[in-house]
């Protein structure tokens, strides 16, 4: 699912899925970090064959819900984790 695949139909966005690769590149960390923020429950992705993959409404629910936290580590990711699943 890189940018260079041609589709018979277009894909839109609200439906299409992204792997670890296009998410790190997007919110702009290592991919390793994608996988953390996945295991401690602040974005959630799911499973497809061997592959994860992300829908764009978990990816923005990830941004709106997490603004403004240190997810620098595992550590602050697992306290703003309880924060935010607190608030619901």
């Amino acid at each position: 699912m890189t940018g260079d695949v041609h589709h018979r139909y277009p894909i839109p966005s609200d439906i299409r899925m992204y792997t670890r690769d296009e998410v790190a590149e997007m919110i702009g960390c290592h991919k390793d970090h994608v996988v953390m923020l996945s295991e401690v429950g602040c974005l959630t992705s799911i499973r497809i064959g061997k592959r994860y993959m992300y829908s764009y409404e978990a990816i923005k629910r990830f941004q709106h819900d997490y603004e403004g936290f240190d997810l620098s580590n595992k550590v602050k990711a697992i306290e703003a984790f309880r924060k935010v699943s607190s608030r619901n």
